[in-house]
């Protein structure tokens, strides 16, 4: 199975641009290290419905393996990073790993992707909370893939929704069913939702 990292690095709203302006080139850097399979990633522009006025990015890290996950970690390219983030003052990234299922093959990936994250569900409520999510996705007639954690700390499931605008998203969350849809789900457990639109 393939994993997935997800990573929020500790970017100070004064280099937004700087940062922003140098994605291209950290992602292309990270892409091109052996161990992984591909990254993408952009600004969050919403959380939990709500529109992000403070700049946060978010990143997503692909693996073939756990262990290229942690020769990845391990790696002189994060080092430096570690390093340089240290000079400043800043802290370590949040950064979380997800076994997920076969990354979808030739999915040209939307502008805008939601990522859910569930945590502090009942393990044994897995099938159900699978099915929640599923019948969410039926009822906003979308494609889905996600994962569940790894490693030491709390449990969580996570899931990717791709959207093509802000616009379509909320339209959809709009239609009745599924908000309630959304809701049921979302009583399983402590749930995190954000939108990113991809760079």
């Amino acid at each position: 199975m393939p994993y997935l990292t997800v990573v929020i690095p500790p970017v100070p709203a004064a280099d937004k641009d700087t940062f922003l302006a140098a994605w291209p080139t950290i992602a292309a850097q990270i892409t091109a290290l052996p161990m992984v399979l591909g990254v993408s990633g952009g600004p969050i522009v919403g959380e939990d419905g709500a529109a992000v006025t403070e700049f946060k990015f978010l990143q997503t890290i692909a693996f073939k393996t756990l262990e290229d996950e942690k020769a990845f970690a391990e790696s002189e390219f994060v080092k430096e990073g570690a390093k340089r983030l240290a000079e400043k003052g800043l802290g370590e990234p949040k950064h979380a790993t997800f076994e997920v299922a076969e990354f979808p093959e030739d999915k040209k990936p939307k502008a805008f992707t939601q990522i859910t994250r569930i945590m502090g569900g009942d393990e044994s409520k897995g099938p159900e909370i699978k099915k929640a999510w599923e019948d969410l996705m039926a009822i906003l007639g979308k494609e889905t893939f996600g994962g569940r954690s790894v490693g030491d700390g709390p449990k969580a499931g996570m899931g990717l929704v791709g959207w093509d605008s802000l616009e379509e998203a909320k339209a959809a969350y709009e239609n009745p069913a599924a908000k309630a849809a959304f809701d049921h789900y979302h009583s399983f457990g402590e749930c995190k939702d954000v939108m990113v639109q991809l760079a």
